[in-house]
């Protein structure tokens, strides 16, 4: 079983070019998931999670459920 790890981690190791082209987003759009700014919408979760091969998943992408009090990912 892979480690999953977070979004942010994920992009910094495949690079922004590289996740914008697997999900159809801009590079900004990849550098403000890395950074915070913003969060994936559900398909583009969905190609990620599908496309990282088994690294990624909701919760590494939205953040754990038990963290109900923080609005980051």
């Amino acid at each position: 079983m892979k480690t999953n790890i977070t979004l942010s981690e994920y992009i910094q190791q495949v690079g922004h070019k590289k996740v914008a082209k697997m999900v159809g987003a801009s590079v900004s759009t990849v550098q403000a998931w890395r950074y915070h700014n913003r969060v994936p919408r559900i398909i583009q979760a969905k190609k990620l999670i599908d496309r990282s091969h088994g690294f990624l998943t909701w919760e590494s992408i939205y953040g754990p459920i038990e963290d109900l009090d923080s609005d980051r990912a």
